[in-house]
């Protein structure tokens, strides 16, 4: 490097070092101004604590969201997202700071493994956003509770549908499993057809319609849980949930243990 360039680079290098150092100065002498600045602006952008402010959404309008968002991502991102953005459009923030490609992995009883159905553990999701955490657990309890006896897909869709009049079937439980089989015995059609795509998109608007119809309910203060475990389960669930402690279930007992206590 020549003298001329080399007394240069020290100049620059100097110059750089001589603006860092006055900078630093200011800063001090602000007394921590401009940190406190980027954390002013770091808490204007955090999500409040929950619950959130929630305002009585249309069970029809999310209806139909869950069945054109199905199509999107899945079960679990349609569900979740048919309220999130139901609210981000009612309230805006914080409701506009979720990611809700975060629901995606829902999809088919997460990640294809026929586990708890994206529908139901989408709408839980966004339910948890606004229900204090005392009465998540039961206003949930009610969505699983309906979802495994209620007579899937309804009708509700067949305006706007691929596929109208769809047969129906009771899941039993809220395994995706369990209601992907069932209506396909039910229905005599493939788990990979456009059939049941269009039923689990139907599935998944029902039930995020739903969970709007116990909210819109919690908060007109009129909530009144109605599930009971049926009475051939009952007598499992005393025993092994309350006096042997040794299972923690809902669910209807007899599908998966038909032959539990015979000889």
């Amino acid at each position: 490097m020549s003298e001329q360039k080399e007394n240069m680079s020290r100049r620059d290098f100097l110059a750089g070092t001589g603006g860092f150092a006055a900078g630093a100065a200011v800063g001090a002498a602000l007394g921590g101004g401009v940190f406190n600045l980027f954390s002013a602006q770091a808490a204007e952008n955090a999500a409040p604590p929950s619950p959130w402010k929630y305002v009585k959404l249309d069970p029809e309008v999310v209806r139909k969201k869950g069945y054109d968002l199905y199509h999107n991502g899945g079960c679990m991102y349609g569900a979740a997202a048919a309220i999130i953005t139901s609210l981000q459009e009612k309230v805006g923030y914080p409701y506009t700071m979720l990611p809700l490609d975060a629901y995606r992995y829902g999809a088919g009883g997460a990640g294809g493994w026929g586990t708890l159905c994206g529908a139901p553990n989408g709408a839980a999701a966004a339910m948890s956003l606004v229900l204090p955490n005392a009465d998540i657990g039961k206003v949930v309890s009610e969505l699983m509770g309906w979802y495994s006896e209620a007579s899937l897909p309804t009708t509700k869709h067949d305006s706007y549908a691929k596929f109208t009049n769809q047969v129906q079937s009771v899941a039993g439980n809220p395994l995706c499993h369990a209601s992907v089989s069932n209506w396909c015995a039910a229905s005599k059609k493939k788990e990979n057809s456009d059939e049941r795509k269009n039923r689990c998109a139907k599935v998944t608007g029902d039930t995020a319609a739903q969970a709007v119809v116990l909210l819109n309910a919690y908060f007109d203060k009129t909530f009144a849980p109605v599930f009971k475990i049926s009475a051939e389960s009952e007598s499992c669930y005393n025993c092994h949930v309350t006096r042997m402690s040794n299972t923690l279930t809902k669910m209807d007992c007899t599908p998966c243990h038909p032959n539990a206590h015979k000889k």
